[in-house]
């Protein structure tokens, strides 16, 4: 059955495959480029993979072929999905966002190439890192509060990039951190067996540590990079997703994996960073504020919270990740710093408080300025 099956399914995927290539558009604007030549190069990778396939389909009879058919067609719908339709729907809209995050990685000197904005995603900020397509929601280019967001994402490539020597100093800071965090979670694993506690405790450590290591240490290395690389702006961009969209800021993850730290824990790791990069003044006003919340909304930590979130380990890493962005030669944001899309993005949030009421008519008449110098870009 296998056999027969695959002998009609492979030939119709690498038509697909065709179809596919076809349907990437061939007048869109120098941005594109990077993202056209990614899309077409895989697909055809892709398609190769399955005429090899194709020739050895009348001897096909193990698990193993199936499992390389399924990863093949997994990784066309990624591209169909995707990165084509991100080619394919692109608008004009989003030719102004790439502008914007061209001029954003200029200013920082973001040392990779620039990824590609979509107004695709269908869930909050996201990077696409074997596509470097940047994913926002739909309206998203439209408001300016989020916008901070689009440093955090830009950190993810770093992880991944391979034999970069200007990367690598970052990388190293990161694997220090991640021996850090491995050393406190093993010494609290140890208390535990040696008082003789509650396997469970022993446990959620374990879990933790695996939540830390797999997730959260990658997540807060990118909210250090975006603090200090944008400053203010991006703390404020927290607290109003967490108030908007968070659950409860002092969550811990018990015995399931959690994809991000808890609001509280990367609040208080940006505001530690915030006051290296000498925001002082910042920091209380944005503390004032996040303990006004948590008071409004009777937010308290739980017994465990501080063995899963040690202030000296947080702390730790924000240092940790101040060496690894200056080591790759990023621009650090301080209270003197005058660039154009910083500056508009700190005073957006300087606006919405001085005058929140009114801020909706400042921000219409920001946006309407600003997309119309990308537009012009």
């Amino acid at each position: 059955m296998l056999n027969k099956y695959l002998s009609g399914a492979i030939p119709q995927m690498i038509e697909r495959g065709r179809t596919l290539i076809a349907c990437i558009p061939r007048d869109l604007p120098r941005d594109y480029d990077a993202l056209r030549k990614t899309c077409k190069d895989k697909v055809n990778s892709l398609i190769d993979a399955l005429q090899i396939l194709k020739g050895s389909a009348s001897n096909i009879s193990c698990p193993e072929d199936l499992r390389i058919f399924k990863r093949i067609v997994a990784e066309m719908d990624l591209l169909e999905t995707v990165g084509v339709a991100a080619l394919n729907r692109a608008s004009s809209e989003d030719h102004r966002l790439n502008v914007l995050i061209e001029k954003i990685t200029r200013e920082i000197e973001y040392p990779l190439l620039t990824p590609t904005v979509t107004t695709l995603s269908q869930q909050y900020f996201c990077i696409y890192r074997q596509l470097n397509l940047l994913c926002i929601p739909l309206i998203e280019g439209k408001f300016l509060l989020h916008l901070p967001d689009l440093y955090h994402e830009l950190a993810h490539p770093f992880f991944t990039e391979k034999n970069d020597p200007l990367l690598e100093p970052f990388q190293e800071s990161y694997k220090e951190a991640i021996v850090q965090v491995l050393t406190h979670f093993e010494d609290e694993k140890n208390k535990a067996e040696y008082r003789r506690g509650p396997k469970q405790l022993y446990e959620l450590l374990h879990n933790w540590q695996l939540c830390w290591m797999k997730f959260w240490l990658e997540e807060f290395f990118c909210d250090l990079f975006a603090v200090y690389t944008l400053g203010p702006a991006f703390v404020w961009s927290h607290l109003h997703l967490a108030i908007k969209r968070g659950g409860n800021p002092h969550e811990l993850a018990y015995m399931r994996s959690s994809s991000h730290p808890c609001d509280h824990a990367r609040m208080q790791v940006m505001l530690y960073a915030l006051k290296l990069s000498g925001f002082e003044s910042d920091v209380k006003e944005v503390q004032n504020q996040w303990s006004q919340f948590l008071e409004q909304i009777s937010a308290r930590p739980e017994p465990e919270y501080h063995r899963c979130y040690p202030v000296n380990l947080l702390e730790n890493i924000a240092d940790h990740a101040l060496i690894a962005v200056t080591e790759v030669q990023a621009q650090i944001v301080t209270p003197g710093t005058q660039r154009p899309i910083n500056a508009l993005l700190n005073q957006a949030w300087q606006e919405f408080w001085k005058n929140p009421i009114n801020y909706v008519d400042w921000e219409k008449q920001a946006i309407e300025m600003l997309m119309s110098e990308l537009g012009e870009s």
